[in-house]
């Protein structure tokens, strides 16, 4: 039977939800902090990141203005990286996905495409937990929120779905290619640098604006700055547009990989 990504999600919503649960809880088993290393975590790179960028550099948000502080360089550092990791933590564990669990493979009646849900779910439950924190840190530091950051979830509809279909399309190369895995890790440590997560787009020189262009992660990170932390929406119509491609680009994936399934059996 044939389904969209979404229909074939919600049909198989039990096991991806202990699939996630299980990724979470297992990731932390036997530390002393447990699921509190969700919010410890992004607390000491906040802090280590700030430190470094704005008072060892001296880095100014916005080009050096003297209305700039540690502060506003501080969150919208945070928002850029809350993206950023989401994307990270995707593309890093697709490619072994499953090659390291073989049995799912050859057994056809399990939903492999669930394996993708559990890797961007676990990401988003995370990049959730550090959105708290940076909506708590703007309220104590800078005293007020604005009722933009509702439109959060719809900003991240983008990336929700490019990560999905991310992880369907990485891990079904990654069974191919074994050197997939060691290539996808250095091309997101060159990716973390040219996105704008150290700094606004807008200090991009001319002759390299068009590298904001083509980074899918450049729009939702200064989308995502704008609801939460300038308390403005993005433009509704673009938005609508890459939300639009994005689904596009998951049920490709999807078919790609479902297609597949019986041939990755037999490389396995």
């Amino acid at each position: 039977m044939n389904y969209n990504f979404a229909g074939y999600l919600i049909k198989n919503r039990r096991i991806l939800k202990q699939l996630i649960l299980r990724d979470i809880y297992g990731r932390y088993k036997g530390s002393i902090l447990g699921i509190l290393w969700t919010v410890v975590n992004p607390i000491m790179m906040l802090s280590v990141y700030t430190l470094v960028f704005s008072q060892v550099f001296r880095a100014k948000w916005g080009g050096g203005s003297g209305e700039d502080s540690p502060i506003t360089f501080a969150l919208n550092l945070f928002a850029g990286l809350i993206v950023f990791n989401i994307f990270a933590e995707c593309a890093t564990k697709a490619p072994t996905l499953i090659t390291s669990n073989p049995n799912f493979v050859k057994k056809v009646i399990f939903p492999i495409h669930t394996l993708g849900g559990m890797v961007t779910g676990s990401a988003l439950i995370h990049g959730a937990m550090s959105t708290i924190i940076l909506i708590v840190g703007k309220l104590i530091l800078d005293g007020r929120i604005s009722n933009t950051m509702f439109a959060l979830p719809v900003v991240w509809l983008p990336l929700i779905f490019g990560c999905l279909g991310l992880s369907w399309m990485l891990c079904w190369i990654g069974v191919i290619i074994k050197d997939t895995p060691q290539v996808i890790n250095a091309a997101v440590s060159m990716l973390m640098f040219l996105s704008p997560i150290f700094y606004p787009s807008s200090l991009l020189p001319d002759k390299l604006q068009w590298l904001a262009k083509i980074n899918p992660l450049a729009t939702v990170i200064e989308s995502t700055r704008s609801v939460v932390i300038a308390g403005e929406l993005p433009n509704i119509d673009k938005l609508i547009i890459e939300i639009i491609v994005s689904a596009i680009w998951c049920q490709l994936c999807f078919n790609i990989l479902k297609k597949s399934q019986k041939s990755l059996a037999d490389i396995l």
